[in-house]
């Protein structure tokens, strides 16, 4: 009998996972299969040029899994990763995550009302409650986003985390995008922003348990010359149509969710608890 096709790529960049991976994919994938239908959906999982056995733990994963793809950047870049991964999406629709930064709830929701928005941005700034990030990161987010409100006119709260996204609307804005590292899904949305497409911005729950380290400011510092380097390539691309940029609250999202999957996290390879964000991302 032949199967059905999918509907859904999950695109994951992974680097030096190897603990974590298998757990925290197979985790997602009991809700993927009771949100999306088993069979409707694949793994793209994006090797980050891994020096751990992570490129065993993903044969692992398609022999348990066989729709999973899997690709391979040389060096260690989250933008080239998740480029790669974009670009390799032969389905209607594209979910990008990090392996220990997804949300069920999120899921959930952006699947349920994926034809009434082309991109779904989980945001862990939108509801201050819900961030349990160090105050170090917490700044430095902040502060990197005050950026894109001053340089872009950008008004949302949050350029990275999570994202569902409506190929057909999305594919030309992903085929021009070429920012590096922390910047590439940045300049996805600040150009999908500016397309006037149908944006939707929802808040996550954020508990990172990954210490603040000093390269993390020499990373902001990296980010600060790249979103100036973003500014001069886009500064001439003119709004096509007023923002449709729409926000809900945590509640919203959380009317929606399946009450038996409440409960699947990620799980964290620093202390074996829930976390979100992955090492390989340059963005604070």
């Amino acid at each position: 009998m032949d199967m059905p096709e999918p509907l859904l790529s999950v695109v994951v960049p992974v680097y030096n996972e190897e603990r974590i991976l298998q757990t925290n994919l197979m985790s997602y994938a009991r809700a993927l299969n009771r949100v999306v239908g088993e069979e409707r959906w694949k793994y793209i999982l994006v090797d980050n040029g891994s020096t751990d056995s992570t490129p065993l733990a993903i044969q692992e994963i398609k022999k348990l899994l066989p729709r999973t793809q899997m690709l391979h950047c040389p060096r260690p870049n989250y933008g080239a990763a998740v480029r790669t991964g974009l670009s390799a999406v032969d389905t209607e629709y594209a979910h990008n995550i990090d392996v220990e930064q997804w949300d069920v709830p999120f899921l959930t929701w952006a699947w349920r009302y994926r034809a009434r928005y082309d991109l779904f941005i989980a945001s862990k700034r939108s509801d201050p409650t819900l961030n349990q990030q160090p105050l170090v990161r917490y700044v430095l987010s902040w502060g990197l986003n005050a950026l894109l409100q001053l340089l872009f006119d950008f008004t949302g709260t949050e350029t990275h985390g999570p994202k569902l996204m409506r190929l057909e609307a999305l594919k030309p804005i992903i085929d021009v995008s070429t920012s590096d590292r922390g910047q590439y899904d940045t300049e996805i949305v600040l150009r999908a922003v500016r397309a006037s497409l149908r944006i939707v911005e929802v808040p996550v729950e954020h508990i990172e348990v990954r210490p603040p380290k000093a390269v993390v400011i020499k990373k902001a510092a990296w980010n600060v010359i790249a979103l100036l380097r973003l500014w001069s390539k886009m500064r001439r691309e003119p709004f096509k149509g007023q923002m449709r940029y729409h926000r809900f609250a945590r509640e919203d999202v959380m009317a929606e969710a399946i009450p038996e999957l409440a409960d699947i996290q990620p799980v964290s390879a620093k202390r074996g608890t829930a976390s979100s964000g992955s090492p390989q991302r340059t963005a604070a």
